[in-house]
């Protein structure tokens, strides 16, 4: 296994280890996004690798930018400015917009797979949350054949079953206005990018008390192909 790979699990037991505790303490989705991005932090930290600070910009999506990445893997000295990774972080509570949450989550897959890195070019989304918040966004099915199809695209991208296998959202999919993958990329990053969205899962763990899984958390590896309109 390589280091990417070793730090993705990392990132998704340790995380699914705080589910797990949460569960235990019957706090359910109490801790949310938030937390979530400590903890994520914290482990980061714990590597002795990298330096992680919540919230920044890439130097090149331009100073006046508002838009931000949730960890930066930064090396240890502060006195470089290198990028080793990016993470977003997604973590649906009890109630949320299923249509709404899966686009953003699209989203921050195709604004880590745009961030220039050095490295170890780790360009992960975490994904995690309680087993019923993970069976709206992925399993259960809708009437309304929009929001169906949206479903589909959505499993098709973010592959859950078999570690090390690679999803993908064709630009026709992701830049249709059901998805706009891009728009929360500063369009100095975009460059008329028009391949495909890949994510390749890379860690998966299982929070479980007893018998009964409690939620899980997920880490993929997100990337780009070159164009043109890869389809």
């Amino acid at each position: 296994m390589n280091y990417r790979s070793q730090f993705a699990n990392d990132l998704a037991f340790g995380l699914c280890g705080w589910l797990q505790l949460q569960a235990a303490q019957k706090l359910g989705d109490l801790s949310g996004e938030d937390s979530a991005r400590l903890i994520a932090a914290q482990i980061v930290n714990a590597q002795g690798q990298f330096r992680p600070e919540i919230s920044q910009a890439p130097a090149n999506w331009g100073s006046d930018s508002k838009k931000r990445v949730d960890i930066a893997l930064k090396a240890k000295s502060k006195n470089s400015s290198t990028w080793y990774g990016a993470i977003e972080i997604k973590w649906p509570g009890r109630a949320f917009d299923v249509a709404q949450t899966r686009t953003q989550i699209v989203q921050d897959a195709m604004r880590v797979a745009l961030v220039p890195t050095n490295g170890t070019n780790a360009h992960f989304l975490v994904l995690g949350g309680s087993s019923e918040s993970l069976y709206r966004l992925f399993d259960k099915q809708h009437k309304k054949a929009e929001l169906e199809a949206g479903r589909s695209e959505f499993s098709n991208l973010l592959v859950r079953n078999k570690i090390d296998e690679t999803g993908e959202m064709p630009y026709k999919i992701w830049s249709s206005t059901t998805w706009c993958a891009a728009d929360r990329v500063p369009d100095a990053r975009k460059s008329n990018f028009n391949g495909k969205l890949t994510a390749t899962l890379l860690a998966a763990a299982q929070a479980s008390i007893g018998s009964k899984v409690e939620g899980q958390v997920f880490v993929w590896q997100c990337n780009r192909t070159r164009g043109s309109k890869a389809s």
